[in-house]
């Protein structure tokens, strides 16, 4: 019998082709984001306080990220990684330290479906003034991300096989705690350099086929299991 097996994927520089919030704040943001941006990459503050401080000095709306988001570009190997895992009947979540609506404009766009997103939630004023609010903030103390991805995939079915995929700073924390783990960029460095057991991917068919490889994760149909066989079932 397979395992049943969870897909966690982070979003911006994993799923996207670069990352979304630095685009919108190079294209739409008051000139203060960056002092503010250099107090984070010093460690003065956590990337939490450093979002809730520079998404205010976004301007032009809504309307204006939708402008900026026509030029970003997406992974293309990740719709047709998203249909195999529908069809096999994996879930896949999208767990992100990003923007909410960003994540779900981009994938109505090229006409994704995903199981979940969890990610910080973007708010706008009448007038247009943005902010951003933290509805999975880490309750750890010491903790200064947007999001908690541990508790999240903590919080995942006991006995399933944890996918984590990543690629930066944001993913450091859960590579311990995933099953089978997919790295690149940065996340890949901080692997190789801790020691942290890891594949390393270059686009979603390389995942694909490790989940493959690793699990041997079935590629029929869940509405079509192969007879004597239990399909996957998502959650």
């Amino acid at each position: 019998m397979n395992p049943r097996v969870e897909v966690y994927c982070d979003f911006d520089g994993t799923v996207t082709q670069g990352d979304t919030i630095d685009l919108l704040l190079e294209q739409l943001g008051d000139t203060g984001w960056r002092e503010i941006e250099k107090r984070w990459e010093a460690g003065e503050i956590g990337s939490r306080e450093c979002m809730a401080l520079q998404v205010p000095l976004l301007r032009g709306g809504w309307r204006a990220i939708e402008t900026v988001l026509s030029k970003v570009k997406v992974d293309p190997t990740f719709a047709e990684f998203a249909s195999w895992c529908r069809q096999t009947g994996i879930p896949l979540r999208i767990v992100s330290d990003g923007i909410d609506r960003v994540i779900h404009f981009l994938l109505a766009r090229e006409g994704v479906r995903v199981d979940y997103v969890w990610a910080n939630h973007l708010n706008e004023s009448p007038d247009g003034e943005l902010s951003l609010t933290f509805p999975y903030a880490p309750t750890i103390a010491g903790c200064s991300s947007g999001l908690c991805k541990c508790k999240i995939i903590d919080n995942g079915p006991a006995r399933a096989v944890k996918v984590v995929v990543g690629d930066g700073r944001s993913d450091f924390c859960w590579s311990t705690e995933a099953d089978l783990l997919f790295a690149k960029s940065r996340l890949l460095q901080h692997c190789r350099s801790n020691n942290i057991a890891h594949i390393p991917f270059d686009n979603f068919r390389t995942v694909r086929a490790g989940l493959e490889k690793e699990l041997g994760v079935l590629t029929h149909p869940v509405h079509a299991p192969v007879a004597g066989v239990a399909a996957i079932v998502p959650a």
